[in-house]
């Protein structure tokens, strides 16, 4: 305790607290802060915080501690060091930022603050280095790094929306990649935007030509496109195909509202009503991904690159083929596909038929068998009974 002096700054852990204040030890030392010192809460949610506070007074047994007079001297200090270049310690690297210790004084430099590129700045610093920062929240003590750079920002303060330039892919995620355009600016390249496929097909250090679709030099923000250089896929097929013509296909991805499927190395839309001439069948329940088959092209819509194609369409309309193999009265078996409040859906193989509620009396659950005969064909609708 003789080491100690009044106004010197000591650091412990708040351990209990005890009438008018908070009590704490460190190194054998007691140190007693008074509530109306501390600029803390009195309640159970300060144990265990380490402080810093300036020696007030010596008790007999224990320390007496200024915690607002150390806050006080370290507004003043921040306010003199607010815009200057200053030196500053590495005291602990976090995946946020870096905690950093400015003559006593600790501070935090956000991730954000640190790099003008999108990179982890855990790889380059380690704890110990010596780095160079300029306060820019005092209330907060947060640093910024890269206030003490130039600026690249300001060298494309003279890009505008809709011009091409060329970048690098510096970095890959799953939202798309972020491109260097030469002066350490980066833009952010979203998925939807690499291409007209919306796959990542970029590899890091790749050179490529991309378009501006959004700049902010003052916000740091920069966005691009590199699907609006590129031909759409529903060009191409439009060089080769026509509505109406039939097309070979390969299933290779289902979606809520049908299926993508790859026709030459394009992908087209399937949508769930050109599936099938049953009522409600879904594309993942007539196919399996990497399934072959024979498609009818719809629509070819190339100013919104859309290509649209039929299953139904491409094969023989089975509701036909059964009003000419059967007729109204004929036995027929099948399976309970799908219950109803007005009745229940039988499953025929290439067709479905309905049974309404008052044409059969047994009960029924899903998957049943069904032996009834045929009582309407009309088209695509066909009744049985039971």
């Amino acid at each position: 305790m003789n080491e100690l002096q009044i106004g010197d700054v000591v650091e412990f852990q708040i351990e209990k607290l005890i009438k008018g204040g908070f009590l704490g030890h460190k190194d054998n030392i007691e140190f007693f802060l008074p509530k109306s010192l501390s600029g803390l809460k009195e309640d159970e949610s300060v144990i265990g915080k380490n402080i810093k506070a300036k020696v007030k007074e010596f008790k007999q047994n224990s320390v007496v501690v200024d915690r607002k007079a150390y806050l006080n001297e370290v507004r003043e200090k921040l306010n003199e060091l607010q815009g200057k270049k200053i030196e500053a310690t590495v005291t602990k690297i976090k995946r946020n930022g870096l905690v950093i210790d400015v003559d006593g004084i600790s501070g935090f430099v956000p991730k954000e603050e640190i790099f003008y590129k999108k990179i982890d700045h855990r790889k380059y610093f380690e704890e110990g280095d010596k780095i160079e920062v300029i306060l820019i929240d005092p209330e907060r003590r947060i640093f910024s790094i890269k206030k003490t750079l130039p600026n690249p920002w300001d060298e494309v303060k003279n890009l505008n929306v809709g011009d091409r330039i060329k970048a690098t892919v510096s970095h890959i995620t799953e939202y798309g990649a972020f491109v260097d355009i030469g002066n350490g600016v980066e833009g952010f390249l979203h998925i939807s935007e690499i291409n007209w496929d919306g796959i990542n097909d970029l590899s890091l250090g790749e050179e490529i030509e991309v378009e501006v679709v959004e700049i902010n030099p003052e916000e740091e923000k920069l966005r691009v496109t590199r699907k609006n250089l590129l031909t759409k896929p529903a060009t191409v097929f439009a060089e080769k195909y026509k509505v109406g013509d039939i097309v070979e296909g390969i299933v290779t991805k289902f979606i809520n509202v049908g299926a993508f499927v790859e026709v030459d190395g394009i992908s087209v839309l399937l949508p769930n009503k050109f599936v099938s001439y049953k009522k409600g069948e879904k594309a993942n329940e007539v196919f399996n991904i990497g399934d072959k088959a024979e498609f009818k092209v719809i629509t070819i819509d190339e100013d919104n690159n859309k290509v649209i194609i039929s299953r139904k369409d491409a094969i023989p309309n089975p509701y036909e083929i059964f009003a000419k193999e059967k007729n109204v009265g004929d036995e027929i078996e099948g399976r309970v596909k799908y219950i109803t409040d007005f009745g229940m859906f039988v499953d025929l193989g290439d067709v479905e038929a309905l049974v309404r509620k008052e044409d059969y009396k047994n009960e029924y659950n899903i998957g049943d068998k069904f032996v009834g005969k045929i009582i309407e064909i009309n088209g695509d609708r066909i009744k049985l009974s039971e």
